[in-house]
């Protein structure tokens, strides 16, 4: 049974603020050991990005970003506090096209009715590029916790 619910959060500061339809019942985050989500300990929940609002900003492209390598991903950052909050991008596999939009878990705002401890966590090995072996249950070696 679906349980959705409108969630907020944000960095630490709180100059960078957002809300998020989830479905809290059937939470699942990824963890990569790539280089980005290893540095920031990134725990992408993905979300529909008709979804997903910046109430602190006009529009997803005012809040700063970092990219790197192929520039596909996107990671929208606090200058002041330094907290990656949400991130969307696409890449290709296998010749398709696939887009993705997800929030750091991490910074949804507590006591809203979820604990981040019933998430249920998979795990990528980005570092080793091996994105054809898909999610596994626990992290790859050199990987996250």
């Amino acid at each position: 049974m679906s349980s959705t619910k409108t969630l907020a959060g944000g960095c630490h500061c709180g100059a960078i603020r957002y809300t998020a339809e989830l479905d809290i019942s059937n939470l699942h985050a990824q963890k990569c050991n790539c280089s980005i989500c290893l540095k920031t300990n990134r725990m992408g929940l993905s979300v529909d990005p008709s979804k997903f609002k910046v109430t602190t900003h006009k529009s997803i492209e005012e809040v700063p970003e970092y990219q790197f390598g192929p520039k596909r991903q996107h990671y929208h950052f606090c200058t002041t506090c330094g907290v990656h909050c949400f991130g969307y991008g696409s890449y290709e596999f296998q010749g398709q096209t696939f887009n993705n939009f997800s929030i750091n878990a991490v910074t949804l705002d507590p006591d809203q009715g979820f604990d981040l401890r019933d998430v249920k966590v998979a795990y990528w090995d980005g570092k080793g590029e091996d994105w054809a072996a898909g999610m596994a249950e626990k992290p790859a070696p050199g990987g996250c916790l």
